[in-house]
């Protein structure tokens, strides 16, 4: 009797174990996929940043820098409105992205703006009638206004985890693939080591719900909390592009968990179902 319970008590620890596991691998395999499929991805940040504010915010920031830098040029304050094309800016941010996740070193191609920096420079000495413009004067002023540019075009931080991205994302993908694996043993292990299936299946809805709820409390809380509106970067497209992300993987980890706990309760209802068979 004394070793039918002490089998039955084991039973049950090795079981509460193998659910803890599984709820575990569900959870690390949820999270992992969220990053792997949104920080590690070129058409998240392209979409991203499409969807924000991002281009709109990072037009006026380089306007009025360049702004400034005509004004202290000698230039008129209105020589720069309606100067920068938003569509250039996104072509030429779209180049970087793709540049940054083919893994090749990051330049911001100024080819662009720097032809229409002189055929705007060239139209306004001949509007207002300068003369005696040095040639080396316009160059240094061209000079500094593409960097103002590029420095702007380049996604600030990017370049410093461009090797995390590239060495990184198969490392995601393999763990990704070895916690599906580990968690569909743990399933077949308790459905075959089971003599009543609704009990297995107790265990796995079990497992599976307690994972939904998890990745679904866990991004409300920080919805809720308001993290992300505290955020505050200098940069204000920056900022724009940090929190759109946030959110993003937020609501991916919500939709995961919905998912999670829609097959949950679907396997209760097939638990409950065949558990009546067998009362019966």
């Amino acid at each position: 009797m004394k070793s039918f319970i002490k089998k039955l008590s084991l039973k049950k620890i090795l079981y509460a174990l193998l659910i803890f596991i599984l709820a575990l691998c569900m959870v690390f395999c949820s999270l992992i996929t969220v990053v792997r499929i949104t920080f590690f991805n070129e058409s998240f940040l392209s979409d991203t940043l499409n969807s924000s504010q991002y281009y709109k915010d990072l037009s006026v920031e380089i306007t009025d820098e360049l702004t400034d830098l005509g004004d202290a040029s000698g230039l008129n304050k209105t020589f720069f409105e309606g100067f920068l094309s938003e569509v250039m800016v996104r072509e030429d941010v779209q180049a970087y992205i793709n540049s940054f996740f083919k893994g090749e070193k990051l330049k911001v191609n100024t080819s662009k703006f720097d032809d229409s920096l002189q055929t705007a420079l060239r139209k306004y000495i001949k509007a207002n009638h300068i003369h005696n413009v040095k040639e080396e004067s316009l160059n240094y002023f061209s000079a500094n206004a593409s960097k103002i540019y590029a420095n702007n075009i380049r996604i600030k931080y990017l370049d410093m985890v461009q090797d995390l991205i590239m060495n990184y994302s198969g490392v995601l993908t393999f763990a990704i693939v070895l916690l599906i694996l580990i968690s569909a043993a743990i399933i077949c292990v308790i459905i075959f080591t089971n003599e009543w299936k609704h009990k297995a299946l107790r265990y796995i809805y079990t497992s599976m719900s307690a994972s939904g709820l998890f990745l679904l409390i866990l991004p409300i809380s920080i919805l809720i909390s308001g993290v992300t509106k505290r955020i505050s970067i200098i940069s204000r497209s920056l900022n724009d592009m940090t929190v759109s992300i946030i959110n993003s993987m937020l609501s991916d980890l919500i939709v995961i968990s919905i998912v999670m706990l829609v097959i949950s309760i679907a396997v209760w209802v097939i638990h409950s179902k065949i558990r009546k068979k067998a009362t019966v």
